[in-house]
């Protein structure tokens, strides 16, 4: 049977008929492609396969949909514990959106200041010149905490457009981030403040390359939200799992909850995934959209070639655990002070007002990272959750009773990501750069971790496109 295939990039449309595997046990579900992992790349992988008329299997470990977005329905205001925004220029988002009859809407505005705390003493911006707690000098006594990372990267940024870090001249740049703001004059002092929200337990565990890459995508971002009048962020109206929910019921096949994969066997003819709950499936690709913290547990055969195996078990994943809390009273009109917190305290880094997506009651998102992240230790939930309140309490005194337990995920010690996203260390952006998105043998690793261009839920959405493209030339 001839078929026809679609480039999704391209917009051609086709259909691709489903084969007869050898080898299959009858009572095998069989299909074109299994997708491992039903997060956002993965169910964007499965619904463009689908619409190029391939047979689709998406295989899920967790009992819903949505990998690091989910909204939590059943709470109060019905708070994000995962993704909460999508950024003015995640055009794949926006569009899938659109599509699927969900409604974006422009992030509220609040207040961008914060309190701060640091070295044992409480302050404003504008009172951080000439706190005791300031141990800087010269200019460097003038620049907030918040700020104190951008200060020393140069503007200009070294990368003059979001695709620059992968050309060959951009190789300078690829050293350890703490290496680089002391080569910009960064002093220990300064060093520790921008460590405040660092997601690893040193500046230099990361490339200054990929942070680059980042804060240009960054910049990126506001020019184009400057230049169009677009908001520089939304919230999905109703629920960022709304999104993912639609997705995941917009498939002609259901996602297999549940389904936690164990093992990938390839040979000639196909793929067999099998699950931890005893069930297979045969396919001719497989891709896999799990975190690579995830991926390292799975028993692949053959083996995974050498640079590919280097990727999947050396790339760092950050550290990472979201305190949800109730907010009971409005504490910053009690003491005057802004809402949102910059702290060195060990169960606060950083926290921010954040709205409810259905117009409820607004929460405080506290997120402990890195080497203070509150899950690295012993400490149960509640110990965490009561931790954090007593010291919120202890250095801010307006916040006693006003804060309440409201919901918690560590993202450490989830057994579905253990971490949070992916990074690159010194080394590897280059190194690394094109061994994702494209098949070895008939298995395809894809996901977040595999962003291109473009990064976090929209680089998972590209990469979802780059490695559904390179499955279908094949079918």
């Amino acid at each position: 049977m001839k078929t026809t295939r679609r480039t999704f990039l391209g917009g051609a449309t086709g259909t691709v008929a489903t084969l007869a595997l050898p080898g299959c046990a009858r009572d095998m579900e069989t299909a074109d492609v299994v997708v491992i992992g039903a997060g956002i790349s993965g169910l964007h992988t499965a619904r463009l396969l689908e619409k190029a008329g391939a047979s689709v299997v998406v295989l899920e470990g967790t009992s819903r949909v949505g990998g690091r977005i989910e909204t939590l329905f059943d709470l109060p205001g019905a708070p994000e514990i995962g993704a909460a925004d999508i950024g003015t220029i995640y055009y794949r988002m926006l569009g899938v959106v659109e599509e699927l009859g969900l409604e974006a809407e422009q992030w509220p505005s609040m207040t961008p200041s914060y309190w701060y705390h640091f070295n044992g003493e409480g302050f404003t911006a504008k009172q951080w010149p000439e706190v005791a707690a300031n141990t800087l000098e010269g200019k460097l006594r003038n620049i907030a905490p918040s700020g104190m990372g951008q200060y020393f990267i140069p503007q200009p940024l070294p990368l003059p457009t979001i695709d620059a870090w992968s050309a060959e001249e951009s190789a300078k740049l690829d050293v350890p981030y703490g290496q680089y703001l002391r080569d910009q004059g960064a002093s220990p002092e300064a060093l520790k403040l921008i460590m405040t929200g660092w997601q690893y337990d040193e500046l230099d565990e990361i490339s200054a390359l990929w942070h680059l890459r980042l804060l240009k995508w960054g910049m990126y971002g506001m020019e184009q939200a400057f230049e169009s009048g677009a908001p520089l962020r939304y919230y999905l109206k109703g629920g960022m799992s709304r999104l993912t929910d639609a997705m995941a019921a917009s498939l002609a096949n259901e996602v297999r909850l549940d389904h936690w994969v164990t093992g990938i066997e390839q040979d000639d003819s196909g793929v067999t995934v099998s699950c931890r709950n005893g069930s297979k499936v045969r396919a001719r690709y497989v891709i896999c959209t799990v975190p690579l913290t995830i991926l390292r547990n799975i028993a692949i055969e053959p083996a995974l070639p050498q640079l590919l195996a280097e990727a999947v078990n050396e790339i760092p994943y950050g550290m990472g655990t979201s305190v949800l809390l109730h907010i009971a009273s409005p504490y910053w009109e009690k003491d005057g002070q802004p809402p949102n917190f910059w702290t060195d305290l060990p169960m606060v880094e950083t926290a921010f007002v954040n709205p409810s997506p259905i117009g409820g009651e607004d929460h405080l998102w506290v997120f402990t990272t890195g080497r203070l992240d509150a899950s690295r230790g012993n400490l149960s939930e509640d110990e965490i959750f009561q931790a954090t309140i007593k010291e919120l309490a202890r250095v801010r005194p307006a916040t006693e009773g006003a804060l309440e337990p409201l919901a918690l995920r560590s993202w450490t010690r989830d057994p579905f990501t253990l971490g949070t996203y992916a990074s690159r260390a010194p080394g590897q952006p280059h190194r690394f750069a094109d061994v994702f998105n494209q098949p070895s043998g008939r298995l395809v690793i894809a996901g977040e971790h595999a962003c291109v261009r473009h990064v976090g839920l929209e680089g998972a959405m590209e990469s979802a496109e780059l490695s559904a493209n390179a499955v279908a030339a094949l079918l």
